[in-house]
Parts: structure tokens; C-alpha cells; sequence
């Protein structure tokens, strides 16, 4: 699925009997599922797609999860990972959270409560991006050339600085040194 609204899912596990099933479980949603079997490329991988949420085992033959969940938290702590394991201990969910997990899922995996995980995800990736986009039209609307200011006074300065601006090409400020010219 290549939607552009579509929550892009990188799932990293070497079984592809798993890749397969929770991709053939996940095809009816709003998601852009990309797959790999071979744990020493998922991280190139992740680097070239950059998706939302990421879905890996934790154990597997050449690198484990714990440390593909590292290198992904540490390129882009943004980036939501699940980590998911047919040896559940406490132990791992406790230091799996505390290395920036979002989640840690046992298998066999039940696709309806993945399915409402990735939905509260989807739907908070969303609200990120509405909220930074209204902070950044925020930002916008108390600037003015590279100065920011919300104050009442800063605002009045710069409604009469574009009342002014054409009329003047230039201006001369005096004052002594260190008064704030």
C-alpha cells in the first residue's frame, strides 16, 4: 500500500512464516508494511524508509533485538518499536521499556490487540503532526523578520514597524553603549 497517509510498519524477523502471517493479517489497514528477514540489514533498512513503527523479534540468530531496538532509538528516538517474543520473561519487558520500547508482545500474537496498538499509534503520530504544525503557524504569527515575541508591546512594535517599513529606507538608532539599541 503506498498511501501517503498510510502508517509506514517495518517488521523485522527472521521467520518468514511470521512476516507473512502478520502481513496478510495487517493488508486490510491504512498501514505500508515493509518486511526483512535478515536482522543485519534491518537497520540500513529502517535508514532508507523511515518508518513510524517498527515491529522486531527478540531473539534472533546474528543480532538480537534488544540491540536493533538501541541503534533505532538512537538514530531516531521518534520512531515507535515493538518488540515482540516467544520467551517472555519480565526481566527483558522491563529492560526492553526502559531501552525505549513502546511495547513488548508476546507470541503467538493476537492480531486484534496489534491492531489496536497500531491504531493508538497511528492516531498519535497524527496529533504530533497537527501539533507542530499548529505551533509552527504559531510561531509564524508572533514573528516578525527573526524577531519572536508574544507580549502585547512586542506585537504593537511590530504592527507600527509595518505600518512604518514603507515609508523609511533607512534608520539610524544612536543611543550609548549597552542600552539595548
Amino acid at each position: 500500500m503506498k498511501n501517503s497517509s498510510a502508517l509506514k510498519i517495518l517488521v523485522i524477523d527472521d521467520d518468514p512464516v511470521f512476516i507473512g502471517m502478520i502481513t496478510a493479517s495487517l493488508a486490510d489497514e491504512k498501514l505500508e508494511i515493509v518486511t526483512t528477514t535478515d536482522p543485519r540489514a534491518s537497520f540500513d533498512l529502517f535508514r532508507r524508509i523511515h518508518p513510524k513503527v517498527v515491529l522486531v523479534d527478540l531473539n534472533m540468530p546474528e543480532i538480537g533485538g534488544m540491540e536493533i531496538l538501541e541503534q533505532i532509538v538512537g538514530e531516531d528516538p521518534a520512531t515507535e518499536v515493538i518488540l515482540i517474543t516467544g520467551d517472555y520473561s519480565p526481566e527483558s519487558a522491563v529492560e526492553a521499556i526502559q531501552k525505549g520500547a513502546c511495547d513488548y508482545l508476546p507470541k503467538p500474537l493476537h492480531i486484534e490487540k496489534l491492531r489496536s496498538r497500531l491504531a493508538t499509534l497511528a492516531a498519535e503520530a497524527e496529533t504530533r503532526r497537527k501539533t507542530f504544525q499548529l505551533d509552527s503557524e504559531l510561531a509564524d504569527a508572533y514573528r516578525f523578520e527573526g524577531i519572536i515575541g508574544r507580549s502585547p508591546l512586542m506585537l504593537d512594535l511590530f504592527a507600527r514597524i509595518r505600518r512604518i517599513a514603507p515609508h523609511f529606507r533607512t534608520a539610524l538608532v544612536t543611543g550609548e553603549t549597552g542600552t539595548g539599541k
